[in-house]
């Protein structure tokens, strides 16, 4: 359970620095000037929030999938 847990928060980690990242670049060549305008604007939360909707989005389609996976390989068996 701990590693699942772990699993998630690393996978959810990674996808907040990659979105991150991706919507500012300048993250990369000015870190305090973007975190300084965040400051500014109040804007914290939203890396965290948009990172959370895309990591829904997705665990919705691995369950999905699984399940879809799941069914295949029932039927498969079951010959």
């Amino acid at each position: 359970m701990q590693k699942t847990i772990m699993r998630e928060v690393g996978i959810y980690a990674i996808m907040l620095i990659a979105l991150a990242l991706l919507m500012h670049p300048d993250l990369l060549s000015s870190p305090s000037d973007r975190l300084a305008l965040m400051k500014e604007k109040g804007n914290h939360t939203h890396p965290v929030l948009y990172s959370l909707i895309i990591y829904g989005v997705i665990g919705v389609l691995r369950l999905l999938f699984g399940w879809i996976k799941k069914m295949f390989i029932k039927k498969d068996q079951a010959k």
